[in-house]
């Protein structure tokens, strides 16, 4: 099979929902999330990122710290993934026209089409397919990096120690001197509010939690928080602080209202609506989290597109856009323009506190 007979984009995400909405893979959340993961980081072109370590951070919640070679995690749920996807297609998906597969060793999917023997190749080391793939813009895309420090470690550089991940947690003095101090203009990241409002509907309770876990997936926000209707954001920094609003509407349609807004102006960014038929089923709610999260929360998202615009960007979030386009470039230029902004990324001098965090002792903050 040629890399032309590649099914379609949207032929691989109706696939892929059909499987989702399986009862095989309804009894399992992280096998679903893994496939939907590596499927849309394929469609992307990003199969080449697909390893053990990203892995296990994006998709299970597994520390920086993790080490994929001695951690069997994400080799046993591959295994176990290859297994539940043979028992679908061997019943409820035995009429699938197009399957699909993760072949051993490897953990980049490939399609194959169900009167056909040969994989066609998810690799997009092709001329053919790197054409194809170019002057498209993505729907949406997904976390990219595992964090902000996995962004910046693209380049040679020995930088200062990473902003707290999702397992440290700062007293709220600390974290509050830390964000609105100093450092802010150098490493402060978007926190995100996400709150429920009028009616109150199964779908919008279960959408949101869906939506803030897979904001807390994408290494690009400082804080994402289920906000409970009137407090205030713990950071106080307005200038980095959004929110989106999810409220549910029965007429003229039903379905899910979602508006984004930034904290300091007050207004809408962006609304989205989406349709009650979309969110029939947990895979589809699944689905829609992830794809609206990857539109707001990613590097080219609604929020740091707004940042950029209004000159609200931190060093540190110029220094991941920087990376991350020399990372998709790999051009001399975009490699000296990353290069020149991680150099302001370095330990502040002076009376200008410097924060070391530490795992161990999540609640301890030494001062440099």
């Amino acid at each position: 099979m040629t890399p032309a007979e590649r099914p379609c984009n949207e032929t691989i995400r109706r696939a892929l929902a059909r499987i989702l909405d399986s009862k095989g893979f309804q009894r399992s959340e992280r096998l679903r999330a893994f496939l939907a993961y590596v499927v849309e980081k394929e469609i992307l072109g990003e199969g080449a990122q697909l390893k053990g370590y990203s892995i296990a951070i994006d998709v299970f919640g597994r520390s920086q710290t993790f080490n994929a070679d001695s951690d069997p995690l994400v080799r046993v749920h591959a295994g176990k993934l290859r297994k539940l996807l043979k028992t679908f297609y061997e019943t409820d998906g035995a009429d699938e026209e197009w399957q699909i597969a993760m072949p051993k060793g490897t953990y980049v999917p490939e399609y194959r089409r169900r009167s056909s023997s040969v994989p066609v190749s998810s690799g997009h080391d092709t001329a053919g397919t790197r054409s194809r793939q170019s002057g498209r813009r993505p729907p949406w895309q997904p976390a990219p990096f595992s964090s902000p420090w996995a962004v910046l470690t693209v380049l040679p550089l020995l930088l200062f120690v990473p902003l707290p991940a999702s397992e440290m947690s700062l007293e709220i003095d600390a974290e509050a001197k830390l964000v609105n101090g100093p450092m802010a203009a150098v490493r402060g990241l978007p926190s995100v509010s996400i709150s429920v409002t009028g009616p109150q509907h199964k779908s919008t309770r279960r959408f949101a939690a869906q939506l803030r876990e897979a904001a807390l997936r994408h290494g690009t926000l400082g804080q994402a928080t289920a906000s409970d209707g009137g407090r205030a954001s713990v950071s106080g920094n307005q200038a980095l602080a959004f929110s989106i609003a999810l409220t549910w509407y029965d007429a003229p349609a039903a379905g899910i209202r979602v508006t984004l807004s930034h904290d300091g102006e007050g207004i809408p960014l962006r609304q989205d609506f989406i349709t009650a038929d979309r969110l029939d089923s947990e895979a589809d709610i699944l689905y829609e989290s992830t794809s609206l999260a990857a539109q707001l929360f990613a590097l080219d998202g609604e929020i740091y597109a707004h940042a950029a615009l209004e000159g609200l960007q931190s060093t540190l979030m110029r220094c991941m856009s920087a990376t991350a386009q020399y990372r998709k470039l790999l051009t001399r230029e975009s490699f000296q323009e990353a290069w020149n902004c991680q150099q302001k990324l370095k330990p502040l001098k002076g009376d200008e506190p410097f924060f070391i965090l530490s795992v161990s002792s999540p609640h301890k903050i030494n001062g440099h």
